[in-house]
């Protein structure tokens, strides 16, 4: 979460100072309700700004969407911190305000200040900065686990989002960020929109709307290529198409909530093309694959071994396509593995202008072969700009160009290729002015089997509006065998586990009109996951299984819990935060403190707490005990089942820490309990390290070795230990 935020406060002073760098044009200090003098003072009434943050700027910037102060505390030396902070100039609201300063010392990972202590902390603070906001704004649950280990102390989120009549409105939100080591505000936002909101006076039901979703056809039967996320995998399966039902449609699933109808977003229609829906594929093989350099010695043998065509042969097939003319030359051929296939080799091959190039000369050509078919996967030629961009050739003329190259260079293989109807056309009822001026006509073939789109793979043909020639072609297919379509679930079925899955959301959302040239705010339904369930790309076909983007089953995330049964429990501060952690749920949101503890539970918070809880969730109690002992927090197999007493726990939490070999030292330790006398010399070293760190202290007189210990004791024990600054 430190990372996260500081990630966000670098890019947003680097914004800053690019302001700050522009000259001061066009405004005034009179043109803003709110002047400069009184947007400092309103910060530093809420915010304690570190005195040695002496370098101070401040820019100014007017928008349609509104007048803003830009504020920036910094120390002297640039690496020692800032702190900057927004105004709304019209309102006198702060809307935004980050801090980073390195001189605070790294104190322990475990939170000094509980969630709903920081939840109090910022919660007061938008009462003193927008009072006239914060009955707008409804508390979001936070079901994401905290994490226990890191370098400091875990900074909380704390998230609202609006509500107008009693619908919430997407993207309008304002969240704090509270450092649970010593309660400091680290961050606040307020994002607000002053767009009107549609009465929802005649809106149609979810229930309804989930109807029109189906009869849309949003929902489809489809193959889909996994995503591959690790380089050069080599095994098999990584990239076998599955059969699967998924959301496939530029509205990404919103309907009118007035209507019904699919909202397709207007700048989306233009520049996505789908892409977020796990197309794509065929425009990213244009890019080069990561080479892996090969000697000529190895590439010849290579070349040898496995029957491959040469890389003249390879530029030929690029150049029969491209048709470059003369002036270009050759500058580099690599023979590379795909990325996703490592037994394929392809050529990739490039040419620049030489010297003397006429104004109409291609300026380079980059071309890639399969090396072992000699199939022309894709080639991009570069030409000057053109003397008038976005004229000339129609759309219509366009596209009939890039079918017949299409059907020349594919050939009979060109009847499983249909234009990708989420593809712009002149037909859509609304255009961009922008693009009418967009240099090139692009058409996106999807691969079709029988009677099923294969939208991952398919073919993509780039064209010169102004010139009527091809600039650029890719193609991606996948080899490999479709599965059977025999035993699917249908469609019925498909869309109601998805909408089990997703449940339809009524929200506000703000949506571009080109006819009114502004953003206006629409009352639609969306499918969203719920908060805290396992996030999903598709359904199974053949078995309705929720599958990720790599085609795995999903798997139940772990969540934060609020335990209902540890109100006054001596432990309940490290109980809580463990809930919070997602860790020792065992019994859902019911703790129950006073029964004794078993091992493997308690192991399993160990490890979840040092991994996470979802590395450990799925793992049985056999295999944690394995793990303890290959860590060496087990000296020896204990049933899983066993109950832990004061003398173990002790064993447990210093070997956790890693200083086992502190405790075989003798003679060097006080033990200050009462039963002194009855503890073990070799429990001594280990009685005597829990006390003096504070991890178990007994009853304050007695130790008690064998004294079966509560989960309670166990959580205190394990948190505190966690707790130890090492």
């Amino acid at each position: 979460m430190h990372i996260r935020l500081r990630q966000f406060i670098s890019g947003l002073l680097a914004a800053l100072l690019v302001i700050l760098s522009c000259p001061q044009v066009g405004w005034s200090a009179t043109s803003t309700a709110i002047p400069l003098e009184q947007s400092i003072q309103v910060v530093r009434e809420n915010f304690p700004v570190p005195e040695d943050f002496t370098d101070f700027r401040s820019s100014f910037s007017q928008s349609d969407t509104g007048n803003i102060w830009y504020l920036v505390w910094s120390h002297p030396d640039p690496g020692k911190g800032n702190f900057s902070a927004q105004v709304d100039a019209s309102t006198g609201e702060v809307i935004s305000m980050n801090t980073w300063n390195p001189a605070i010392k790294t104190q322990s990972p475990i939170p000094a200040i509980s969630w709903p202590e920081a939840q109090r902390i910022a919660s007061d603070l938008l009462k003193r900065l927008i009072p006239n906001r914060l009955p707008y704004l409804v508390l979001i649950e936070d079901l994401d686990p905290l994490p226990l280990t890191s370098d400091g102390p875990p900074t909380y989120t704390i998230n609202w989002r609006r509500i107008a009549n009693q619908i919430p409105v997407e993207g309008i939100r304002a969240w704090v960020a509270v450092n649970a080591g010593n309660g400091q505000v680290e961050g606040y936002s307020l994002n607000w929109s002053p767009l009107a909101m549609p009465d929802p006076q005649g809106i149609i039901s979810a229930a309804e709307a989930a109807d029109r979703l189906q009869k849309a056809g949003l929902i489809r039967l489809q193959y889909v290529e996994p995503t591959v996320y690790v380089p050069m995998d080599t095994r098999p399966d990584q990239r076998k198409p599955l059969l699967v039902y998924r959301l496939d449609h530029p509205s990404g699933g919103a309907l009118d909530a007035f209507t019904g109808d699919p909202v397709i977003p207007e700048y989306d229609t233009w520049f996505s093309g789908g892409a977020a829906d796990g197309k794509g594929g065929a425009e990213q093989s244009a890019v080069p694959s990561p080479p892996q350099p090969l000697t000529p010695e190895e590439q010849a043998e290579i070349i040898k071994v496995a029957g491959l065509i040469s890389s003249e042969q390879a530029a030929a097939i690029i150049t029969k396509w491209a048709k470059p003319g003369d002036g270009l030359v050759l500058r580099s051929a690599n023979l590379d593995q795909d990325w996703g296939n490592p037994d394929r080799r392809i050529w990739s091959v490039s040419w620049s202008s030489g010297s003397g190039a006429g104004q109409d000369q291609i300026t380079y050509l980059y071309g890639r072969v399969d090396a072992k078919s000699g199939e022309l996967l894709s080639f991009s030629r570069g030409l000057p700009a053109a003397v008038q961009p976005g004229k000339g050739l129609s759309r219509t003329s366009a596209q009939n160009i890039a079918a017949e190259f299409l059907q020349r260079i594919q050939g009979d293989r060109f009847g499983q290729f249909k234009l990708d109807p989420n593809t712009p056309a002149d037909s859509y009822p609304v255009k961009l002015p922008t693009v009418s001026a967009m240099p090139d006509w692009v058409f996106h073939y999807i691969r079709m089997a029988d009677g099923l789109e294969f939208p991952d793979n398919g073919a993509d043909v780039t064209i010169d509006r102004s010139r009527g020639v091809i600039t650029a072609y890719s193609l991606n297919w996948n080899y490999s065998e479709l599965p059977s379509s025999a035993g699917v679930i249908g469609i019925d079925k498909a869309t109601g586990l998805y909408l089990q899955a997703t449940p339809l959301e009524l929200m506000y959302a703000p949506y571009y009109s080109a006819a009114q040239g502004d953003t206006l705010m629409r009352l639609v339904y969306k499918p969203l996951i719920p908060a805290g369930q396992p996030v999903f790309r598709m359904i199974a076909a053949q078995t309705g299984e929720l599958l990720d983007d790599s085609g795995k089953p999903v798997m139940a995330k772990a969540s934060a819990h609020v335990f209902q049964d540890i109100a006054g429990n001596f432990a309940e501060r490290e109980i809580a935060l463990l809930g919070k952690a997602g860790l020792m749920t065992e019994y859902g949101d019911y703790f129950r403190p006073a029964e004794e503890a078993r091992l493997a539970d308690l192991l399993r918070a160990m490890l979840g707490a040092t991994a996470g809880p979802d590395s450990v969730r799925n793992l049985a109690d056999e295999d944690l005990v394995k793990q303890a002992l290959a860590k060496g927090w087990l000296k020896e197999t204990l049933p899983p089942d066993s109950r832990l007493n004061r003398a173990s726990l002790s064993q447990l939490m210093v070997r956790f820490l890693g200083i086992d070999y502190l405790a075989g030292l003798s003679d060097i330790y006080r033990i200050p309990y009462r039963d002194s006398g009855i503890i073990p010399s070799e429990l001594e070293g280990y009685a005597a390290l829990c006390w003096g760190l504070g991890i178990i202290r007994g009853d304050g007189s007695y130790f008690r070795p064998q004294q079966l210990v509560s989960r309670a004791e166990a959580a205190a024990a394990l948190v505190r230990s966690l707790g130890v600054v090492k």
